[in-house]
Order: structure tokens, then sequence, then C-alpha cells
């Protein structure tokens, strides 16, 4: 069966994806790569222990009215635990604050999903972060290319070039461009973004894409280039 020409196949404007509702349903043929790295279990190590000097901040708290109340304090002592929770505070509840908002972000799965209609790079919902998306139809897509930049070490990227023109805020949070990664953007694609990944899964998210994709060699493969 031969591959639909570009051509004679509507070109549907992409948009976000709506990840705070359930979706009605199911495309075939869909498949998912996830780019949830180790970085993940560092920022819930990071979570805990921001709550453990949370905690710690509590008890230097408590203890010290306990002493002003039951008058087993001098001045010395007073500024004594003063002193430390007020610094306890800084480091417990303030990091508390800064951590834990950005935390299920940071946390969350990630990665980029195929089938039928198109690609969706994205972000899943966890605890108050609403998750983010950008589905590209097929048409759309101009090229998907793999790009090795080696700077002070080698990074992978999957490079999404497109036909239509997207605003940075209809592009993932996490995405880069070319001049960012110091790379030569394609004057002939509206749209250009790159999406750091794993150097295992680099070629597993080409492959999934090759065989979803309708259209004949939409990836490319391309050597390292040294930024």
């Amino acid at each position: 069966m031969a591959s639909p020409d570009p051509s004679d196949v509507p070109v549907t404007r992409g948009v976000p994806s709506d990840l705070t509702h359930a979706p009605a349903g199911v495309s075939h043929l869909r498949r998912y790569v996830s780019l949830r790295g180790p970085n993940a279990r560092m920022w819930i190590a990071v979570g805990y222990f921001s709550v453990i000097l949370t905690a710690g901040f509590l008890v230097v708290l408590a203890s010290t009215f306990l002493h002003v109340i039951n008058g087993e304090t001098t001045v010395g002592s007073v500024a004594l635990w003063a002193s430390a929770s007020l610094a306890m505070m800084f480091i417990g509840p303030v990091s508390n604050v800064f951590v834990l908002r950005g935390l299920p972000q940071r946390i969350t799965r990630q990665g980029i999903s195929a089938d039928s209609d198109g690609v969706i790079v994205l972000q899943e919902r966890k605890w108050w972060f609403p998750g983010e998306g950008t589905f590209i139809a097929w048409p759309e897509i101009r090229r998907v290319r793999e790009e090795t930049v080696v700077a002070h070490r080698t990074t992978y990227f999957i490079e999404f070039s497109l036909d239509t023109h997207r605003t940075e805020a209809e592009l993932p949070s996490w995405a880069e461009n070319a001049a960012a990664l110091g790379l030569a953007g394609d004057p002939d694609a509206a749209t250009q973004f790159y999406v750091q990944v794993p150097a295992d899964l680099k070629e597993k998210i080409l492959r999934m894409i090759e065989r979803t994709s309708p259209f004949p060699d939409i990836v490319r493969r391309v050597g390292p280039k040294t930024a």
C-alpha cells in the first residue's frame, strides 16, 4: 500500500493538548517513550530533605516557646534559640515554598508519544501541576532528526522542524531552540525546536516515529556537531 502524498492530506493546525481532562478517545497505533530521567529521583530527595528541615524548624521553635513559658531561659539562651529558629526558618519553610512549587513538574512523567494522528511532546499532570503537551499533526512535520551537540559534554537532542508556525507558548517549556544550542537554524522551517533525550533512548524515539508516521523519510539522521 503506497504512502499518502503530503499534498493530498489536509493540514491540521496542531494546538497544545488539553491535559486537564481525560481524552475522549484513543487513536490507534499509539506508542510512547518516557524521558523521565534520574534527576526526578534527585528532586524527590530534595523534597524529603526540605520537609525534614521544616520539621526541625518547628521543633526548635516549639522548644524555644516551652523554655520561655517555663521560665527556664536567660537572655543569652533566648537569643541563641531565636537565632537558630530564624536560620531554620529560611532553610526549612522558605526553601519548601520554592522546592514544592516546582517539584511536581520536575518529577512527573514526560516523554514523546506518537499515534495515527501525530506526535505529542508532553509532561503529564501531577498534583498541582496541570501538565502540558504540544500536539503536532503529521502533515505539519517537515522532518524529525537527531542532533548531537559536542561541547563540554556530548548531549543528544531530537529536532522537530515544522511547516506551521508555533508561538513560544505553544511549545513545551523544556524545549530548546537552535540559537540556544549554537546550531544553524533551518530557514525553510516555520518552527524548529529541540528536545533533549538520553543517549540510549534517541534511536528508540526515531524508530517509533518512523514506524508510526504515514509519510516516508520523515526521520533523518545526522552526525555529531561541535558547539
